[in-house]
């Protein structure tokens, strides 16, 4: 028979880790609050709390203390809140990401209703910058080698076994990181096929590359040179830390990143300040520099 998710929401608990919210990321938290028991706000905006944005979500708390401490000490403070709180599943969103409510119910349900959930260490669903409802008489799902964070569900009975988010990394493949660890210990991470949440990596702005004095203008996504530093560093560390283990999906990811820096250094207005951040980011690496970047 199949599970009702909704009867069974206590299984569930959300997080979302904000960095200077608006008033539309609001909106974005209510398109799943109702469907958890709990959500956990941890705000990494420095210098003052937003906390009165989230008064009307009455299943949060809200955490803050002034530091923007990145993603990964964030996201295992909210996996340990939620292991203490006796939750089986954490949802774990962006503050820009959000859902159909068909699409969530659907989510959770297949996700009860795997087998061989002991094995499955995230689950999560693919994007796009649309909502897109779901295909319900189509979802499949397919093992990936990693899973953006946006919208990933978390396994917490595996979360101690897995050892947890690599807090070397602050930003930029700590997702990754933590898919790569759990396949080392045989676990597999599931992506439900036809199955979509709201999510974008950036919308593109039209620029001019360096090359053509910014006068040829197209539609790239860059980022900004501290994201090339992440960018870079995290990636030699990736290398180090599961090259031997994984070397196909390193090799594919190290392409991914080259592919964007090489993008940002053409088309940023302050290229050579990316290329000093990123000729920073190979120091850094070398000297065992890691954490938060050091200006």
């Amino acid at each position: 028979m199949e599970k009702e998710p909704y009867k069974m929401k206590s299984n569930f608990a959300a997080c979302v880790i904000l960095y200077h919210p608006k008033k539309e990321d609001i909106a974005n938290i209510s398109t799943y609050s109702t469907k958890v028991e709990k959500v956990y706000i941890f705000d990494n905006t420095e210098g003052k709390s937003n906390e009165n944005l989230f008064l009307g979500i009455k299943n949060a708390s809200y955490f803050w203390d002034g530091e923007n401490k990145g993603l990964s000490i964030r996201l295992n403070a909210a996996c340990q809140k939620a292991i203490g709180d006796k939750f089986d599943f954490l949802l774990t969103m962006d503050q820009d990401s959000s859902f159909l409510e068909e699409n969530i119910d659907c989510y959770f349900k297949d996700i009860l209703n795997f087998e061989n959930k002991q094995t499955v260490a995230i689950y999560g669903l693919e994007y796009d910058k649309e909502y897109l409802p779901v295909k319900k008489d189509q979802v499949t799902f397919e093992k990936k080698d990693h899973l953006i964070t946006s919208a990933s569900v978390m396994n917490l009975k595996l979360f101690s076994i897995i050892g947890g988010f690599d807090e070397n990394l602050f930003i930029d493949g700590v997702d990754i990181d933590y898919c790569y660890a759990a396949m080392a210990k045989d676990l597999d991470n599931i992506q439900f096929k036809n199955n979509y949440f709201k999510h974008s990596l950036g919308e593109p702005v039209r620029k001019g590359s360096v090359t053509s004095f910014y006068l040829l203008k197209k539609n790239v996504r860059i980022h900004s040179a501290i994201r090339v530093y992440y960018m870079k560093r995290n990636m030699l560390y990736l290398e180090e830390k599961y090259g031997s283990l994984f070397p196909e999906f390193i090799q594919k990811q190290k392409k991914v990143y080259q592919r964007h820096i090489k993008r940002c250094i053409k088309y940023s207005d302050t290229f050579i300040k990316v290329v000093k951040l990123r000729n920073q980011a190979i120091s850094d690496y070398k000297n065992k520099k890691m954490g938060k970047i050091v200006l």
